[in-house]
C-alpha cells in the first residue's frame, strides 16, 4: 500500500512511501481507504506543534477518512466485508466524557496512532462507524472530525433547540455547524472577512452574515439582531482577538465553544462579563463514538450534504497539507485515493 509517511518533524520528512500492510488480529477489521479529509490539526502535527513526549516516529498523519471493510479477524460482529465505515478519531472514546489516556494513546494521525493518509488501515472493529448510504466517499470523510466537532458543539454541549448562533468562519467545523443548526431550527450569524463565501453561507441556510474585516466589533451587530440579548451560542475558532468579541456576542447564561487555536495561546478574557453573565466557554475536539452514531443517524435522516471545496490525490497532498494554515477554503478539502 502507499501511504504519506512522517518520519520526523517537518514537511520535508513527509515522504510518499510504501507499506506492507498487516493481517488484523482477533476483534480488528481491515480498510480499504476510499478518502480522508485534510485538517490544521495535521499541520500542525507535521510541523511538531502537537508534540509531546513519545510521540511516534515514524507516522502516518490524518484523523479523518472513510474506507470499506475489505478482512475482519476473528470475533468481529459490529461490521462486515463490504461496509463503508468511518475511523473514530479517537479509537477507544465510546461514552461519556474522555479519559486523558484514552485521548492521548488512541487519536488518530498522532501522537501514537496511525491516521489516515494510507490506501490501507488496520483498526479495531470498537474503533469504527458505519457512514450514511447517501454520502459520497469524500464527503464521509469529513464527519470524524470536523462534523463530529461541530455535532458535539451544537448538540451534545449547547443542546441547540431554536434560538440564535454565532458562527465565526466558513471551514469545515463551522460550515457544519450551520447545517446542524439549522437542522435543529436555530437563527444563524456567520461571519467572514470575504463577501463572496458569505453569500456562499446564506445559499446554505445562513439567516445573518457579516464581514469582520469591513465589521471590527461584530458583538454590537449580534446584539442588534437579537435585540439585545445576545447569541446563545458562539462558536469561536480559538483566537485571541475573536475571545473578546465572543464573550461580549453572547447572552447572559449563553455558551462559547471553543473549537480551534488559530490565535495565540493566551487568550484574553473579560472576567467581568464572564462573571457577571455567567457565560460558560466549553472546548469541543471531535466526540465519543456514541455521539458520532448519532450525527450519522441525523445526517441520514436530513439527507445532510456536507461542504467540500476541493479533493485531490495523494501525490498532490503534501502540498495542500503545507497550505492549511493559509487556506481559504469554503469547507473541507479532501484527499481521495
Amino acid at each position: 500500500m502507499h501511504a504519506l509517511e512522517l518520519q520526523a518533524v517537518g514537511f520535508e520528512h513527509l515522504k510518499l512511501v510504501e507499506r506492507e500492510p498487516r493481517r488484523p488480529r482477533g476483534g480488528e477489521v481491515v480498510l480499504r481507504m476510499r478518502a480522508a479529509a485534510l485538517a490544521l490539526r495535521d499541520h500542525k502535527v507535521i510541523t511538531g506543534a502537537y508534540a509531546q513526549s513519545g510521540q511516534r516516529m515514524p507516522l502516518i498523519p490524518g484523523g479523518e477518512g472513510v474506507g470499506e471493510v475489505i478482512e475482519v479477524g476473528a470475533d468481529v460482529t459490529r461490521v462486515r466485508v463490504g461496509d463503508r465505515v468511518n475511523p473514530l478519531f479517537v479509537q477507544r472514546w465510546f461514552d461519556g466524557r474522555p479519559h486523558p489516556e484514552v485521548v492521548a494513546k488512541s487519536t488518530l494521525g498522532g501522537p501514537l496512532v496511525d491516521g489516515t493518509f494510507a490506501e490501507v488501515m488496520v483498526v479495531p472493529e470498537s474503533g469504527v462507524v458505519k457512514v450514511p448510504d447517501h454520502l459520497s466517499d469524500v464527503e464521509a470523510a469529513t464527519l470524524p472530525f470536523a462534523g463530529l466537532t461541530a455535532w458535539s458543539a451544537v448538540v451534545e454541549q449547547a443542546r441547540v433547540a431554536g434560538g440564535v448562533v454565532m458562527i465565526q468562519g466558513t471551514g469545515g467545523v463551522a460550515l457544519f455547524a450551520l447545517q446542524f443548526c439549522k437542522m435543529r431550527g436555530a437563527t444563524v450569524i456567520v461571519s467572514s472577512k470575504s463577501d463572496d463565501k458569505l453569500e456562499r453561507a446564506l445559499s446554505l441556510g445562513a439567516d445573518h452574515v457579516l464581514n469582520y474585516q469591513a465589521v471590527p466589533e461584530w458583538s454590537k451587530r449580534v446584539l442588534e439582531v437579537t435585540d439585545g440579548c445576545g447569541a446563545d451560542l458562539v462558536l469561536d475558532p480559538g483566537g485571541t482577538v475573536t475571545m473578546a468579541q465572543s464573550i461580549r456576542a453572547v447572552r447572559p447564561g449563553g455558551m462559547i465553544s471553543v473549537y480551534n487555536a488559530l490565535g495565540s495561546a493566551e487568550i484574553g478574557v473579560l472576567l467581568p462579563y464572564l462573571l457577571g453573565h455567567n457565560i460558560r466557554v466549553q472546548g469541543t475536539n471531535a466526540g465519543s463514538r456514541v455521539a458520532h452514531e448519532a450525527m450519522a443517524d441525523a445526517i441520514a435522516r436530513h439527507a445532510l450534504r456536507p461542504v467540500i471545496e476541493k479533493t485531490v490525490s495523494l501525490d498532490a497532498a503534501i502540498e495542500a497539507l503545507a497550505a492549511m494554515p493559509k487556506s481559504e477554503q469554503f469547507g473541507k478539502v479532501c484527499l481521495q485515493f
